[in-house]
């Protein structure tokens, strides 16, 4: 089986990479500049050469997309799920909680309506719609939280702000369930195994940690792996945040139990990955 992996070189794209290098799958993984993604001819041609069996479109993906990626999401989805439909190929689609808005939900299924309230959110479900109206065989899978030793998150964004003696802005209304990098790799390489051994489960799915907590939690917990770790840079100061933010749904946490029920997906919970993250990024900037 030979997959597409649209986008390598982000944190997803990369920890997907070194997942599937375990995996007796041929990859496909161009360099960003291979390919005009917006472009559906280019598209075409691309995916005629390399004949790919399954696509999995991380582009524009991102915890927080700034505009570049708002942008692509949705474009770069139509363009691909067209030329997915024509060559009858399978995609897998990465998407966010983002799509969700300002409902008072503290956990959303898969069969709550998004309602984004952001340019963010907007781009995401743009972009899940792109692929479902020209798509049967296409699966969407939404995330929570998700978190890691490098790039743009909310472990790093943390990091960072300890790094350079800022204060830790956390939100105590803010709920997720923050999920690993290499956790949302392992499910997306397990939905691939299955689709590959012939599963004809298709559609909406969400998955994220077993385990919620809000952002002031998350930090404190953040804290105490540094301590353990024997960190010796100044204590964080907590700035805590007791409103709504704007654009952002309170709640980010996802039901995984259809993914559960058609793939057998378990969850797992952040807190046993995140020592293995803070000592990675500390061996990385430190």
């Amino acid at each position: 089986m030979k997959l597409l992996l649209t986008d390598s070189a982000h944190s997803l794209g990369v920890a997907l990479e070194h997942e599937l290098e375990r995996e007796p799958f041929g990859l496909l993984a161009p360099a960003a500049k291979d390919v005009d993604w917006c472009d559906r001819e280019a598209v075409d041609a691309y995916i005629g050469q390399g004949k790919p069996n399954l696509v999995i479109n991380t582009l524009g993906w991102s915890d927080a997309p700034g505009e570049p990626g708002c942008t692509l999401l949705p474009l770069a989805a139509e363009a691909l799920a067209e030329v997915c439909r024509e060559r009858d190929i399978p995609m897998i689609q990465l998407s966010s909680y983002r799509v969700f808005g300002d409902d008072n939900k503290s956990k959303h299924s898969e069969r709550d309506e998004p309602v984004p309230n952001s340019v963010v959110g907007r781009a995401f479900y743009a972009a899940e719609q792109a692929v479902t109206e020209r798509l049967e065989r296409a699966i969407v899978l939404r995330t929570s939280w998700v978190i890691g030793s490098f790039g743009d998150n909310h472990l790093t964004r943390l990091l960072r702000a300890l790094q350079a003696g800022e204060s830790w802005q956390v939100n105590s209304r803010l709920r997720g369930a923050p999920t690993a990098l290499s956790d949302v790799a392992r499910v997306i390489v397990g939905l691939i195994k299955q689709i590959s051994c012939g599963a004809e489960c298709w559609g909406v799915y969400h998955y994220c940690s077993g385990d919620a907590c809000t952002e002031m939690e998350f930090a404190e917990q953040l804290l105490q792996v540094l301590q353990q770790q024997d960190y010796q840079g100044p204590e964080p100061v907590f700035e805590v945040v007791d409103e709504a933010p704007e654009g952002e749904p309170l709640s980010a946490v996802l039901s995984s139990l259809r993914v559960r029920n058609d793939f057998g997906v378990q969850t797992r919970t952040w807190r046993t990955m995140l020592v293995s993250m803070v000592k990675q990024w500390l061996h990385t900037n430190q």
